[in-house]
């Protein structure tokens, strides 16, 4: 069976070539718990406050009402703690469990962690951050009941952590083009087409609308330079374009973009 660094590899290979965001945190949460012995993982993806902030919790198991739904649980989640002053306040980017962070009995002191015992019934946090400039901190956040995350974990966490980078970029990219390409004048645009584009072709398109090279936009999908041409020779056919200048301000004369 391969390790479980070598099974993520392989899941972030999967990742990448998907034209599906709501795919991604399914694979990459799974394997995580599972890689991790964990019971539960939030996803942070947005700014949190401790008031505001969408938490997305995800487990394998049925999680107890009254912990997801409870406002205090989520804020003590919201809060942080006590990653925000590790992550929030330097450059060091380094996977680690929350008793790691502040020590054993502080963080087994600490409401947050009675907050999560009494909800979830796990006692241990790990943090797997998203290195990034700027002051917004994204990631996720293990839990489990057991004893807590070993040196072995913070290696794997360290030794996956571009990949997990790459495949939340790779989300976020899939997101907004279709955003870009989902509007009902879009669609309507592409049916009237003598030839629709495909999805790839249309991701191909916005892409190559905003001046990007073959090469990057195999990189962004998760494909070949070789596949970004054949998507591109479909488009130039499809349109009735010679080149990429006139494929794109064919598909903006026809309303394939905005």
């Amino acid at each position: 069976m391969p390790d479980r660094y070598a099974r993520m590899l392989d899941l972030a290979v999967e990742v990448m070539s998907t034209e599906a965001p709501e795919s991604v945190w399914p694979l990459l949460t799974g394997e995580l718990l599972t890689a991790l012995d964990g019971e539960l993982i939030v996803v942070k993806e947005v700014p949190w406050t401790p008031e505001r902030g969408s938490v997305v919790i995800r487990s394998p198991r049925p999680l107890p009402e009254a912990g997801v739904g409870d406002d205090s649980v989520q804020a003590h989640i919201r809060s942080g703690y006590p990653f925000i002053d590790r992550y929030g306040a330097s450059s060091d980017w380094t996977p680690q469990s929350a008793a790691r962070v502040v020590g054993t009995r502080t963080w087994q002191n600490s409401p947050t962690a009675d907050a999560l015992r009494q909800a979830f019934g796990t006692r241990h946090v790990f943090g797997l951050p998203l290195p990034e400039r700027g002051p917004h901190v994204s990631g996720f956040l293990v839990h489990r009941s057991g004893g807590d995350f070993s040196r072995h974990d913070e290696r794997y966490g360290a030794r996956v952590q571009p990949l997990l980078k790459a495949a939340t970029a790779h989300r976020a990219l899939l997101t907004a083009l279709r955003k870009s390409s989902g509007s009902d004048h879009s669609r309507q645009a592409n049916h009237a087409l003598a030839a629709p584009l495909t999805p790839r072709e249309t991701n191909v398109l916005h892409l190559l609308a905003t001046g990007l090279t073959a090469e990057v936009i195999g990189r962004r999908l998760g494909i070949s330079p070789r596949t970004v041409h054949k998507h591109l020779n479909a488009l130039y056919r499809k349109l009735g374009a010679a080149d990429r200048l006139s494929a794109v301000l064919r598909a903006q004369d026809a309303g394939l973009l905005s």
